[in-house]
């Protein structure tokens, strides 16, 4: 089983922020929230799993890889098992809807017979097939959102990591966005949100880690 663990984890930035003694397990199909103001740690948790960012003390597990033991060279082959979902969407804005999701199955090697067959497949599951050939500034946010999630999904991840994916967007849209986090959480992929929206965790019953000056306190 593929699981994320933090073992007495500190990283600290030089102005002092970051994240303190923080110990929690997220299991393999798991949906947890990380929940706390802006500056409480949430985004250096997820940078901490993608290792961008490394501990002071203490460890960080991602499935088989360790923060104490793995190899530069390693580190893409982590981040391949992880789909990332950003506030600002962060697609290619010279390429179509097609190629933003494409783009990301040709640099992990795969031929071009499947990227056609798993890029419209991604489209279908996030209801956009009728948008490939437009262009990303010519999508709502929303929009924008459900391709950046169908690229996270594409190399068919173990774990989805969402830094504040509905900061940008309306409360209807965001309604339908946590939806399809729902859909691919139902399907046995884990989700690891960071939002300092309570309505959107009152909402979902799922278990939330309460960050608050770097510390986990609930």
């Amino acid at each position: 089983m593929k699981n994320i663990r933090f073992n007495n984890v500190t990283a600290k930035y030089s102005n002092g922020e970051g994240i303190e003694i923080a110990n929690f397990d997220i299991k393999q199909g798991e949906f947890v929230f990380l929940s706390g103001p802006s500056g409480a740690g949430k985004t250096t948790i997820l940078k901490l799993i993608l290792m961008t960012l490394f501990p002071n003390r203490g460890s960080v597990e991602v499935g088989n890889f360790n923060s104490q033991t793995i190899h530069t060279k390693e580190i893409p082959l982590l981040r391949r098992q992880l789909g990332c979902v950003f506030q600002d969407f962060r697609l290619l804005d010279d390429r179509n809807v097609y190629e933003n999701i494409a783009f990301v199955l040709r640099i992990t090697g795969h031929r071009e017979k499947y990227i056609k067959r798993r890029t419209f497949k991604m489209l279908a599951e996030v209801g956009l097939s009728h948008k490939r050939n437009q262009m990303p500034s010519q999508l709502s946010g929303g929009e924008q959102q459900r391709i950046a999630i169908a690229r996270a999904m594409a190399n068919d991840p173990f774990i989805v990591l969402a830094d504040e994916p509905t900061g940008n967007l309306d409360p209807e849209t965001s309604s339908g966005i946590l939806d399809l986090f729902k859909v691919i959480n139902e399907r046995g992929t884990a989700v690891l949100m960071a939002t300092h929206n309570r309505n959107l965790i009152d909402t979902f019953s799922y278990r939330t880690l309460q960050l608050q000056h770097g510390r986990i306190i609930g």
